[in-house]
């Protein structure tokens, strides 16, 4: 009798110990499964992803340096640049252009604004062009229809639509970061003013811009998402060696692709970057 107690009381712990057993056989199991080397096809890109801290600090900064436009947006060399600037964004907006009136204007801002940006010195010129963008952003939330929207968006809105970045029908919102839509707003600035075109960009702007143009936006050729995943690699995106030996992969570039994932799978030990490079190797 008592045997039998014993023996009923110890039959709950034996399967406890076989039920733990089977399951750490199992886990065991399934890490071996996912450390075994096995090729991947680099082919799906990741989803953008960026530090929330520092795309914070970065809006802030931009709508901080906004604030900081206001001591000097009256001067008349600041109006006489950004009313040629909206000029030539009203110009995107016509069916006809006069061809020697916009190459006068085009010629005239650029020696403008070029002038003035040296005079404003290069603090007072950031918190100008986030001022501009700000603006821009508000008109792009809200009313687009008034002169003064049209000429700050000229065609902006419609390059956002025909890349994937917004849909406009919801009234600004969408897929794409606000810091990637205010950064491809002011390489427009950059664009139009004659600057260079990453000119005062920070690394997470173009993480953001650069990233979700190598990651999601369909609209844009597959030769400018290439170079837009290289950008947002060397800017130290989040899997930017990944989505750079991807687009190298997909352009033709196997050796180039090949040497990116090794020394990047040497460097991290990520497995997926192992796989992908087992991958492209076992393929001539």
């Amino acid at each position: 009798m008592l045997k039998d107690e014993e023996g009923a009381r110890k039959q709950p712990e034996r399967t406890f110990t076989a039920a733990f057993a089977l399951l750490a056989t199992a886990l065991s199991c399934s890490i071996v499964v996912v450390l075994a080397p096995r090729p991947v096809q680099p082919s799906q890109l990741p989803a953008l992803r960026l530090d929330p801290r520092a795309v914070e600090a970065a809006l802030l900064l931009d709508r901080t340096q906004a604030l900081r436009a206001r001591a000097f947006e009256r001067d008349p060399d600041v109006l006489h640049v950004l009313s040629l600037y909206r000029a030539e964004g009203l110009s995107e907006l016509e069916d006809k252009v006069d061809l020697g009136a916009l190459g006068d204007r085009r010629r005239e801002l650029a020696a403008s604004a070029e002038n003035l940006f040296a005079r404003l010195g290069a603090e007072r010129t950031r918190a100008l062009i986030a001022a501009t963008t700000e603006r821009a952003m508000a008109s792009l939330a809200g009313e687009r229809d008034s002169p003064e929207a049209r000429g700050l968006l000229g065609s902006f809105p419609a390059k956002l639509t025909r890349y994937g970045y917004l849909n406009l029908e919801r009234r600004g919102y969408g897929q794409a970061p606000t810091l990637a839509v205010r950064t491809l707003y002011k390489e427009r600035f950059n664009l139009i003013t004659e600057r260079a075109l990453e000119r005062d960009l920070t690394s997470i702007e173009l993480q953001a811009y650069e990233g979700f143009n190598a990651l999601h936006a369909t609209g844009l050729p597959a030769e400018r998402r290439a170079h837009a995943a290289q950008t947002f690699f060397r800017t130290g995106g989040q899997d930017g060696a990944e989505a750079a030996a991807i687009w190298l992969w997909q352009g033709g570039a196997r050796e180039q692709a090949l040497a990116l994932l090794r020394s990047e799978y040497r460097r991290s030990g990520a497995l997926r970057l192992r796989n992908m490079a087992l991958y492209v190797s076992s393929v001539e």
